[in-house]
């Protein structure tokens, strides 16, 4: 009676059988892995413990010159690329509150999500969007992984100061697992090709970083296949480029559907913040011990608005900071 063999069984069999035909496979394999990565062939060769040298014959096929048996190099490789799938990145740790910031970003996310369109977010610093769009980024793509056939997924892409157009429009190809190689036209046919019929939403945060000509260049995402939504977050630095560059900005005034300025943390779910992680230790002490210490953390968390004259905001961030340092002085954590 016949057996199934999982794909793991029949590669090795390969591999025994004919090990050219496993060298082979695995080359391409590698290369492939590379070109959505990022890393480097020297990068890779440190992860598998081999030297750059011998990595580079195994891919320039004169493993001849190295050696007769490639079995050990091509079982590091496949151990390797099998124990690092590429994937969305997973939920990052930590809790998110049910604030307005938080609720304004959902109702982005799935807007965003319905039809291929264009939104900006922007808050002052401290107002925690990055891990708050990290973590709806993680949901719904922990959510798409459950199903048979995903028709939807996000990926979450950290803009650095002085990226060129080029390394954007890479950086956004190794974010969504696609192929790297290329220039910056075969990099979108490759994202076209490896998504095509499914919703995908591209978080690009800290775009206040990046360039008019890199802005230029992710217009194509949205207006040619496959037809990306876009999420620009930033500071209000963001919105100040579109709006002091609006002429050359144009095409994109016209895509951005919404420009969403987060309200940020009030004080009192700033205090709602605070009694759901240090509540145990505020019920330790009396009532009005209890108002002040939560009236000290908000006052110490509150800073003015720079862009935005006579308001202020409880700087989240801040204020977490001060309650993790609460918890650890207190030796306590709390128990969900």
């Amino acid at each position: 009676m016949a057996t199934l063999m999982s794909q793991g069984a029949i590669h090795k069999l390969r591999l025994e059988s004919n090990p050219k035909d496993g060298r082979e496979a695995t080359r391409a394999r590698l290369i492939d892995y590379l070109q959505r990565t990022g890393l480097t062939q020297a990068e890779f060769a440190r992860r598998v413990q081999y030297a750059h040298k011998t990595l580079r014959m195994f891919l320039s096929d004169k493993w001849y010159h190295v050696a007769g048996n490639s079995d050990y190099i091509c079982r590091a490789i496949n151990k390797y690329i099998g124990t690092h799938p590429i994937a969305p990145a997973p939920q990052p740790f930590g809790e998110i509150y049910d604030t307005a910031n938080v609720r304004a970003m959902r109702e982005t996310f799935k807007a965003l999500l319905r039809r291929p369109v264009a939104y900006m977010i922007y808050a002052p610093p401290g107002s925690q969007k990055s891990f708050v769009l990290e973590h709806l980024v993680g949901e719904l793509n922990g959510q798409e992984s459950a199903k048979r056939e995903p028709t939807q997924a996000a990926f979450y892409l950290y803009a650095i100061a002085q990226m060129t157009p080029s390394q954007v429009m890479k950086a956004v190809t190794i974010a969504c697992g696609a192929s790297s190689a290329g220039d910056r036209m075969s990099m979108a046919r490759n994202l076209a090709h490896d998504f095509q019929g499914r919703r995908v939403l591209l978080v690009m945060d800290e775009a206040q970083h990046l360039s008019i000509n890199a802005f230029e260049t992710l217009r194509v995402l949205l207006d040619q296949p496959p037809h990306f939504s876009l999420l620009f977050a930033g500071s209000h630095d963001l919105k100040q480029t579109f709006d002091k560059f609006s002429a050359t900005l144009e095409q994109w005034n016209s895509r951005i559907v919404d420009k969403v300025r987060l309200p940020g943390v009030k004080a009192d779910e700033a205090e709602g913040i605070i009694r759901r992680e240090i509540g145990e230790l505020l019920k330790a002490g009396t009532a009005e011990s209890a108002r002040k210490m939560i009236r000290a953390l908000i006052a110490g968390a509150t800073v003015k608005d720079q862009f935005e004259e006579g308001r202020q905001y409880v700087n989240i961030r801040t204020l977490s900071n001060a309650l993790a340092e609460i918890k650890l002085q207190s030796g306590t954590v709390r128990n969900d």
